[in-house]
């Protein structure tokens, strides 16, 4: 399971409480992902994901993200908007960690995705980077060939 920091109710209800959300119905673990913590977040608002970011995700990188899935999301592209928070920001603290919540969306990863959800799957690539043409952000590639190797 991907969830390395955990969280409790009261925590949660407490950081609930800087946003406009309403209360916590429910919050479970989502068992998918290798690097952050994420939990399904039921509120009398709808669901969202509560994520955790963990420490090897560099927080200083966070409010460009997050800018660019609200960019993407802004010119219609199926990206998750993070919601903000009763002061405006996408970012608080909880459990010691940088933590967002985002919007959920429905779906699933394809296992064993066919040739034409491969082209679909391309196509929707394609479109990403023409709605990220007009991000005004910019950041290296904390990965690329620059970096050198990663230790793990």
């Amino acid at each position: 399971m991907a969830v390395f920091t955990p969280v409790a109710d009261d925590p949660a209800r407490a950081f609930l409480a800087g946003y406009q959300l309403g209360g916590l119905i429910e919050l479970a673990p989502i068992a998918e992902g290798v690097e952050n913590t994420n939990y399904r977040l039921e509120t009398q608002q709808g669901r969202f994901v509560l994520t955790l970011f963990e420490g090897r995700t560099d927080e200083a990188s966070l409010p460009f993200l997050l800018g660019l899935s609200a960019h993407l999301a802004a010119r219609g592209f199926p990206a998750p908007r993070p919601v903000e928070d009763r002061s405006g920001g996408w970012l608080g603290r909880l459990n010691g960690r940088a933590a967002a919540v985002i919007e959920w969306k429905t779906g699933a990863w394809l296992r064993t995705p066919s040739e034409a959800d491969q082209a679909t799957a391309g196509a929707v690539l394609a479109r990403l980077h023409q709605a990220a043409a007009s991000y005004p952000g910019g950041r290296g590639n904390p990965v690329g060939p620059a970096t050198g190797p990663r230790e793990a």
